[in-house]
């Protein structure tokens, strides 16, 4: 199976075969293609899919990425119905035009029984061709309906996932992995995925201009209600060019940083490695916010590549158990939001945080951390075992870990 993503693809109509094979048939235009395209082993493509992938993308109800996961998800329940033996002479996807519910039920049984999947892993596959299905059994503006019964009728198919506790980078981590690396530039780098809770899709998209808003925000003083003396706010809001936007779309949002975190990201930007990469931009709209050692902005593979060296450093010397990746580093933040109790009222307060600040259109998305491990909540207490705030967590890890930045870089 293979799937093609276009997106912005040029093609010269002028080229096209049909020229030659129909008469009077003029094609010199120059078009755009936007779609998808899913193709089984024999190169033939699956156009119901396809259609399906297509319509949804262009209609910016799912983003190209997650059409290839949806195509990739709906290729292997079709895989599965040709080796059944009533389908074993199909070749076509319009298999799911009438394919029975119980077929799909036992799809999704032999899955956890034969394949070893987790129920979460099921219940991503049942979505899938839960949504696929009630797409065939709606109209659109081309066609009418394809299928009439509707297996998902009365919802899903599988069982409810298991709850799992989510894995993440715990503060001893971030110290274990930020000790791990005598680069400051790449320390003040993991602090701040930590500290941001950023999706290793949207760092590149930080630019300097970006830092300049925030720092002013960051020099204001306030007045509290429980004192005539002006006060520095402990957080500080960074705006975000956010991923997973509706049909790949660039989704903003803001999210609450430390004043710490900012300040070291600051000193970073004074320093004369910072200022030797950042002259060949322009503007500081332009200016990418963080550069790798070569000097150009990270990419979401060189974010990857980094948390996997220093962790294998970590490892190596006994330090770490597993491999800690730029998403642990962005559960770490929601924990560190959750248990931080001068950010907001309460805990339900907290959460919303959360949902803000990590991009969830769902609060049940968000849901998935309000059980905190125990080695997780440790890290979170001081000495005396009382809870210390997002900020005071942040201002002991600068403090503890900050290094001077020469002109040569180092790892």
């Amino acid at each position: 199976m293979d799937i093609k993503v276009c997106t912005d693809i040029e093609l010269d109509l002028s080229e096209s075969c049909l020229i030659s094979k129909t008469l009077n048939l003029s094609l010199d235009q120059i078009v755009k293609v936007n779609g998808v395209g899913v193709f089984d082993d024999n190169g033939k493509i699956l156009p119901i899919i396809s259609e399906y992938l297509s319509y949804h993308s262009n209609h910016e109800k799912i983003s190209y990425k997650s059409a290839a996961t949806y195509g990739k998800n709906l290729t292997y329940f079709l895989n599965y119905i040709r080796t059944r033996p009533e389908y074993d002479n199909n070749e076509s996807d319009e298999v799911f035009i009438t394919v029975p519910g119980y077929v799909i039920q036992e799809y999704l049984t032999f899955l956890i029984s034969e394949d070893n999947k987790s129920s979460s892993t099921v219940r991503n596959r049942d979505a899938t061709i839960r949504a696929f299905i009630e797409y065939l059994c709606s109209p659109t503006e081309d066609r009418e309906p394809l299928r009439e019964d509707n297996p998902y009728s009365n919802g899903y198919l599988s069982k409810v996932p298991k709850r799992t506790q989510i894995n993440s980078c715990s503060l001893d981590d971030l110290f274990i992995l930020i000790e791990s690396t005598n680069s400051e530039r790449e320390r003040v780098l993991l602090q701040f995925l930590y500290d941001s809770g950023l999706r290793r899709s949207e760092l590149p998209r930080v630019t300097l201009q970006d830092f300049q808003d925030t720092s002013r925000f960051n020099s204001e003083s306030f007045i509290s209600s429980n004192t005539d003396q002006p006060i520095h706010a402990n957080y500080v809001p960074l705006k975000v060019k956010g991923s997973k936007g509706r049909g790949n779309q660039i989704k903003p949002r803001w999210t609450l940083i430390s004043s710490a975190t900012i300040k070291r990201v600051q000193k970073y930007h004074a320093s004369p490695l910072y200022k030797k990469y950042a002259r060949k931009y322009l503007k500081p709209s332009e200016t990418p916010a963080f550069f790798n050692a070569k000097g150009t902005p990270y990419t979401p593979s060189s974010i990857n590549k980094l948390l996997e060296r220093v962790s294998k450093r970590a490892i190596k010397h006994g330090r770490l158990n597993l491999m800690i990746s730029p998403h642990k580093l962005r559960h770490g933040y929601a924990y560190a939001i959750l248990q931080s109790n001068d950010l907001g009222a309460d805990y339900l307060d907290r959460l919303v945080i959360v949902q803000k600040n990590l991009g969830h259109n769902q609060i049940n998305t968000t849901h998935m951390y309000t059980d905190i491990p125990h080695d997780i909540y440790n890290s979170m207490c001081d000495e005396n075992g009382d809870l210390l705030t997002r900020a005071e967590k942040m201002r002991r890890l600068s403090e503890q870990t900050q290094l001077k930045i020469g002109i040569k870089d180092i790892k």
